[in-house]
């Protein structure tokens, strides 16, 4: 049960959403301290720890604070319905009295488990860094400047990318005409970069809309992908720690299968699919030395999409549908990720034009 909170008040979005609020401030407040020694993590586990990590810390406490006020009624609620399979006599007072019990339990376990962590986080931080106080934030928001760099002309940016996708599939002069327009529409000189940024994307949106569509290119649904981009605010990148060597821990293997870490990696990356990682630009053309798949991008994709955008924002997107995702992308951000760090709901002009504009092409397989 302690899982099915944690799912719903904890998502990946949120994780993140805390995780970014404490690297951008990079101080601990009094509150922080505060609550942190209320919940038994005093000077002796946060000494010498960065501002970040502490403030991160923080914050996580207060969820298991928050968590721990949800936890005995959803307990209870379970424990009724499994007891009611094999009881006719169930005590309220008494399952209401475990509840509490568990609850407590859970919320002990969780301290303990942050407890650990932090201390594994410093070792971390004195191999890496010598002095883990100098370990600089693992997130670091995007400047307007790197995000132009990032989607309009940067090395492998999401322009550079769609140009690259497209070249194939178009004749030369109207590529040739495409980046020219892009580089008169470079949104790097204004006064308000992001407003300008966003003005460029839509542009670009409608230009790739009136590109002719083939089961090979689907210039819709890219339309579609950089639409959302122009409505995400807040992208961010993650700093590469140093790797390093501790000195060997001698298991058994009984202690801990095989691929483990392979996994735990893996599976970060498949939970940020569409979420917080937007899909590539590739996904909507087929490459020229590849057989081609049929890209199926018809009404009931989108509608899926935007279902999923607005009712289950934290959940990944599918592997098994037209969209692709970098294995390790250098860039993270998504409107789900804004709507959580801003509190509110998704952006309506966004979703807005998504459900209404106009299908330009559908192959027979789309519907």
């Amino acid at each position: 049960m302690s899982l099915q909170v944690l799912k719903e008040l904890h998502g990946l979005l949120d994780r993140h959403q805390l995780m970014l609020e404490a690297c951008e401030l990079n101080s601990v407040t009094e509150e922080d301290y505060l609550d942190l020694g209320r919940a038994g993590l005093g000077n002796c586990l946060l000494g010498g720890l960065p501002s970040w990590v502490v403030a991160y810390s923080a914050r996580l406490v207060r969820f298991i604070n928050h968590e721990r006020t949800k936890l005995p009624e959803e307990i209870l609620k379970h424990n009724l319905e499994e007891k009611r399979k094999y009881f006719s006599e169930i005590f309220l007072e008494v399952e209401k009295s475990d509840a509490e019990v568990q609850a407590e339990g859970v919320y002990n376990q969780r301290l303990q488990n942050l407890a650990v962590t932090l201390d594994k986080v410093r070792y971390v931080m004195r191999c890496v860094f010598g002095d883990p106080k100098k370990a600089p934030p693992p997130l670091e928001k995007l400047s307007p400047e790197e995000t132009v760099s990032f989607l309009w002309k940067g090395e492998g940016s999401l322009v550079e990318e769609l140009l690259e996708c497209i070249a194939p599939h178009v004749e030369v002069d109207i590529l040739n005409d495409l980046k020219f327009k892009i580089h008169a529409h470079d949104p790097s000189d204004s006064d308000d970069i992001q407003k300008e940024l966003q003005k460029s994307l839509l542009w670009l949106r409608d230009e790739v809309r009136d590109l002719p569509c083939t089961y090979k290119c689907r210039h819709d649904a890219a339309a579609d992908l950089i639409h959302i981009y122009a409505y995400t605010k807040c992208f961010f990148r993650v700093r590469e720690y140093k790797a390093f060597t501790s000195p060997p821990v001698y298991l058994s293997p009984l202690d801990l299968g095989p691929q483990v870490h392979r996994k735990v990696g893996y599976s970060l990356a498949r939970a940020s699919r569409g979420c917080l990682s937007l899909p590539e630009i590739g996904s909507f053309y087929a490459k020229v030395q590849k057989p081609s798949r049929q890209r199926v991008y018809g009404p009931r994709t989108v509608r899926f999409m935007l279902s999923r955008m607005e009712k289950q924002p934290q959940r990944p997107w599918p592997k098994d549908r037209i969209w692709s995702f970098k294995s390790s992308p250098k860039v993270y951000g998504s409107p789900m990720l804004d709507a959580i760090l801003n509190g509110c709901p998704l952006d309506r002009e966004m979703v807005h034009w998504l459900k209404h504009r106009p299908a330009i092409y559908q192959a027979m397989w789309d519907r």
